[in-house]
């Protein structure tokens, strides 16, 4: 599986004390899109992903996209931290 295409949508909340830093979507190999994936700053500076989730009826949140695969989810964050990255001429 590759990722053929990241787009990043910098969304900084950090003026209002939240923590995401951009809203990203991938394409993997030409024929499936994830739309939605947070990009989050930790409280120690570092950058990890947050796949979309949606509301339920009980005011919990629920994964609409999880990763089974851990190796997968550290592709699809590296991916995403450095198109931000280069984005942000952070590089």
């Amino acid at each position: 599986m590759e990722i053929t295409e990241v787009k990043i949508y910098p969304f900084d909340t950090s003026r209002i004390g939240g923590r995401v830093r951009a809203v990203a979507d991938i394409t993997i190999d030409n024929i499936l899109v994830i739309k939605g994936i947070k990009l989050v700053e930790s409280k120690h500076g570092g950058l990890f992903i947050s796949f979309p989730k949606k509301a339920s009826s009980k005011g919990t949140y629920v994964d609409i996209v999880q990763s089974l695969d851990n190796e997968f989810t550290e592709k699809v964050r590296r991916a995403i931290v450095d198109k931000y990255k280069e984005m942000m001429g952070l590089t």
